[in-house]
């Protein structure tokens, strides 16, 4: 429910308090609909972050237990497939790197800016659009990596071009890792099914 100041008075956004004889009927509704459901997804959530570890402890048992089997050492990170038995069900562990560029790219960046610069009078619209688009940043001031990193497989021919993209290559740097988990499901046809974990994809 809404908060409530010590007489009851129900407090809005800006802290004010609003007596609830004076609360229209339909904001009480929208208040409780908000609040169940945000209960549920809180619950959700943490059943999420439980299973979560549950899957990290049980995975890195069993790889421990396969290591130990063949006598290895078990090495952190790596991607791993594990299908049941059937050959009916399989869970994917996934280890992304997380990239980010240096200041070489801001060099990069200019070489770049000097190529479309000299070839401005016949320069190709689309590819003016291609590395503007690669440089634009999201609403949190971050870079698309895989569009720069796509700037490189461009094939253009031309001295400072290749120069630029050798510097981006330069100004690539690692800070860390992310972990991706995926249960995947064989129907009838064959076709690998995803359990979707995700409601924004549900």
């Amino acid at each position: 429910m809404a908060k409530k100041n010590d007489s009851g008075h129900w407090l809005n956004g800006t802290g004010e308090a609003v007596p609830q004889k004076y609360v229209p009927m339909i904001d009480r509704k929208r208040d409780g609909m908000v609040e169940r459901l945000m209960k549920q997804a809180e619950a959700l959530s943490e059943k999420l972050s439980a299973f979560r570890e549950t899957i990290d402890t049980e995975v890195g048992k069993f790889l421990g237990e396969a290591a130990k089997q063949h006598n290895l050492v078990l090495n952190e990170g790596g991607n791993y497939w594990f299908t049941g038995f059937s050959g009916d069900i399989r869970l994917e562990i996934k280890v992304g790197k997380l990239i980010d560029f240096d200041e070489r790219l801001k060099f990069a960046k200019q070489k770049i800016d000097d190529c479309i610069e000299r070839w401005s009078e016949g320069a190709n619209d689309k590819l003016k659009l291609v590395v503007f688009d690669a440089f634009k940043t999201d609403a949190k001031g971050r870079l698309d990596t895989k569009r720069i990193l796509g700037l490189r497989k461009l094939e253009i021919k031309d001295a400072v071009w290749e120069e630029a993209m050798e510097l981006i290559g330069k100004a690539i740097t690692i800070t860390g890792t992310k972990t991706y988990v995926n249960f995947h499901r064989r129907d009838e046809h064959g076709e690998w099914k995803g359990v979707c974990l995700d409601m924004a994809r549900a």
